[in-house]
């Protein structure tokens, strides 16, 4: 009898089988995973150990803080300020209790540093507690001194700091005012004008959980927004202005100084750009030239923020610092380097008060700041300690910046930035080439390669946080960096700070030219790359659970070493797996009952009432990845509108009808219709109703076609009552209550 013959062994398998043999002889697959499973166990354990050891864990605390923060946030009553304290108090005792025990202490210090951050928020909006104004629905007389003016493309902004006002049904005067004027209308910083206006009701979000409008200015100081009625008018005013407005006098007279400086040597556009680079005025750049700086993702030049305070302070410590070692007294007998960080420090402080002193460069000062007291005590000028003390303290200060886009992508940038950076710090050990031409062909190389890591870093650890509030993304950012940073970097930004240190001379006619030259190739760069195929692409907004499991996944790959780094996986997943946009909406309605939106079979929204809302509008279109403007006249594709109403048919049946006039009938109105009308009380409907009744106690309305009919989601959820939010009118009483016989057959 013939011995059967073996059967032949598929190459995979008997490489498989190869491995497993010279690794664990004898073993079976599933030893051989059970065996590889405890190694990274136990690196795990030993990585765990060594992070606790070294203290590293403590870069986690200014997450914790910032996650305190947000807890407050989405709280839906104002917690009580004693008890907050009081907690906080109680785990910092905690935590110096049970400071000798490792694993406990670092638990409680993590829930300590948790606990002060909702404090500190409670305790900043206990501060600057005041009640929201309601204005009256007519004209207001308004008599202040401008502290602010903000140059926009069609209108001027102001803000007006108000010592009298007058109108009927005004119950409380605003101390700060912004008022939306005619372009060119707006008086410069310090003038008493007198102003006719008409105040806003408080803005709240254009759909539910879309930005909150209100929450920024209540938290900025300012009392209510508005716009102009005709031009502000000079007025007398009693006594000397407030200080505040003394400070933006002068600002804005070196400002309009600087401006008119650079128009006179440079020509349009590049004069807007270094108008807004210098002065952070950036009425001059046109719409074009931003789209387009947006479109190819240069358009964080435009701003003012880290990149800028650092070429600022970066060129004024170079520069002093030079100077000084040409002295060999000086530079053998002196601390060169801490004097020119306090130079540099001195000079972003008049770069921050010349910009406009906003938000952003307010956070860039701050690490600025930092790292330059670092030089001057003699330790590590940047490192992750840095940034996060960096977020300690804009976070204290102004604990609500931790929900704004800036914010979250100038940290997320600066953090991955200075990882990466510390990850690839042995390579920078290497010698350059012998010789002129191999060293300077070295360095060349060496500057482009930190440029292209800089710009891919960066981009990949904002572009969560871009999709999350802008909905856009810019694939050839990395090639526009690539291509127009060198020129901002050499060009623009050393020249710009040139020029404003040889103004006092009458010299700064040698600089601005230069610059100019910079932002000409910077504006080439950019009209090229936004003209690429695919260039701006455009998403629907992803929901914010992605965005955070997004921004746990890069704290994971940042904050951790070693084997620690794979656990970024495990949220990295979790935000693949959610970044899926939140259902559509089917039907949108406006806060005021004067503009709604369909969404046809197309899977695009039809607009009606578009010109009474454009901001709502642009975030509705924003938000759903819909390129269109407000003003596009095929916005109402699916309404058919007379003087009286607009109609359009809804996907499951029915009719959604905008009454355009307040006395207008709607006509036959079945059970399946929806009527909208900005009337307080609405006319008989079978069907679903919103009035400026019912509207004015849920804002936008959101509605989702269900089987069982509609599903409703109002942008302001009565439950939830916060200091920035204007107080819920009453609610009108229930027609069942009054005996309604609609009310009485249904039940």
């Amino acid at each position: 009898m013939a011995e059967p013959r073996e059967r032949p062994v598929p190459k995979a398998r008997a490489l498989a089988a190869a491995v497993r043999g010279a690794a664990y002889p004898g073993a079976g697959m599933g030893q051989v995973l059970e065996a590889l499973l405890s190694r990274l166990t136990g690196r795990l354990e030993a990585d765990a150990r060594a992070e606790v050891l070294s203290g590293r864990l403590i870069l986690w605390l200014p997450v914790a803080f910032a996650g305190g923060i947000l807890i407050y946030f989405a709280a839906e009553q104002e917690p009580s300020l004693i008890a907050a304290l009081l907690l906080a108090a109680v785990l910092s005792a905690a935590s110096f209790v049970a400071r000798m025990r490792p694993l406990a202490f670092g638990i409680l210090l993590g829930f300590t540093a948790l606990a002060w951050g909702f404090a500190i928020a409670t305790v900043q909006t206990a501060r600057l507690d005041r009640p929201v104004i309601i204005p009256p629905t007519g004209a207001v007389r308004l008599t202040g001194h401008v502290e602010g003016v903000e140059r926009r493309a069609n209108a001027d902004r102001m803000l007006l700091r108000v010592t009298s006002a007058e109108g009927r049904g005004l119950e409380r005067r605003p101390d700060l005012v912004r008022l939306s004027v005619p372009k060119g209308g707006a008086p410069p910083p310090g003038s008493a004008v007198s102003q006719l206006a008409r105040l806003l009701p408080p803005l709240s979000p254009a759909e539910p959980g879309a930005h909150d409008f209100g929450r920024g200015p209540w938290f900025d100081g300012i009392d209510a927004v508005g716009y102009g009625l005709g031009r502000p008018k000079p007025a007398r005013i009693a006594g000397d202005p407030p200080w505040s407005v003394k400070v933006a006098t002068f600002v804005g007279e070196v400002r309009t100084g600087l401006a008119a400086r650079i128009r006179a040597s440079l020509s349009e556009p590049s004069a807007g750009i270094a108008v807004a680079l210098v002065t952070g005025d950036r009425s001059g750049v046109s719409p074009a030239i931003e789209d387009s700086m947006r479109s190819s993702g240069l358009t964080h030049v435009l701003s003012i923020s880290g990149l800028h305070m650092a070429l600022v302070a970066g060129t004024l410590f170079a520069l002093v610092r030079a100077l000084l070692a040409l002295s060999p007294t000086l530079a053998l007998g002196f601390p060169v380097k801490s004097f020119a960080a306090v130079v540099a420090l001195a000079g972003s402080a008049f770069y921050l008060l010349l910009s406009g002193n906003d938000v952003p460069a307010q956070r860039s000062f701050i690490m600025t700041a930092l790292v330059l007291l670092g030089v001057m005590v003699g330790r590590r000028s940047l490192s992750l300690r840095t940034v996060g003390v960096a977020a300690f303290v804009v976070l204290a200060l102004s604990p609500v910046s931790v929900l704004e886009a800036g914010t979250q992508m100038s940290f997320a940038a600066t953090l991955a930035l200075v990882a990466a950076y510390e990850r690839i710090q042995p390579l920078r050990g290497r010698k350059p080439p012998e010789g002129l031409w191999g060293r300077l062909a070295f360095k060349v190389l060496v500057f482009f390669a930190a440029l292209a890591l800089t710009s891919l870093v960066a981009g990949l650890a904002t572009a969560p946080f871009g999709a999350l509030h802008f909905q856009r993304l810019a694939p050839y950012g990395l090639l526009a960096n690539l291509a127009a940073m060198p020129a901002v970097s050499l060009l623009v930004m050393p020249f710009g700070l040139l020029g404003v240190l040889l103004l006092p001379f009458g010299l700064d006619g040698l600089a601005w030219p230069v610059m100019g030259i910079g932002l000409s190739i910077m504006t080439l760069v950019s009209d090229h790359v936004a003209a690429m195929p695919g260039a701006s692409l455009h998403m629907s907004a992803i929901g914010v659970p992605s965005a955070l499991a997004a921004a746990l996944a890069l704290f994971c790959l940042c904050l951790l070493r070693g084997s620690l780094v794979l656990l970024a996986v495990i949220p990295a997943a979790f935000a693949i797996l959610l970044a899926g946009a939140p259902p559509r909406p089917d039907v949108f309605v406006s806060a005021d009952g004067r503009t709604v939106a369909v969404r046809g079979a197309d899977g695009r929204l039809s607009v009606a009432g578009a010109s009474s809302n454009k901001m709502v509008v642009s975030q509705w279109l924003g938000r759903d990845g819909d390129i269109r403007k407000a003003d596009d006249k095929t916005l109402g594709g699916a309404f058919r509108c007379d003087r009286s109403a607009c109609r359009a048919p809804l996907q499951r049946g029915g009719t959604l009808t905008l009454l355009r006039k307040r006395d207008a009938q709607p006509g036959a109105c079945g059970q399946h219709d929806i009527l909208v009308t900005s009337a307080r009380e609405a006319p008989p409907c079978a069907g679903r109703v919103y009035s400026g009744a019912s509207l004015g106690r849920t804002g936008t309305v959101a509605l989702y076609g269900q089987e069982a009919g509609w599903r409703e989601v109002p942008s302001r959820d009565p439950r939830v009552q916060r200091p920035w939010m204007a107080p819920l009118p009453a609610q009108a009483p229930d027609r069942a209550s009054e005996g309604d016989p609609a009310a009485d057959a249904a039940e």
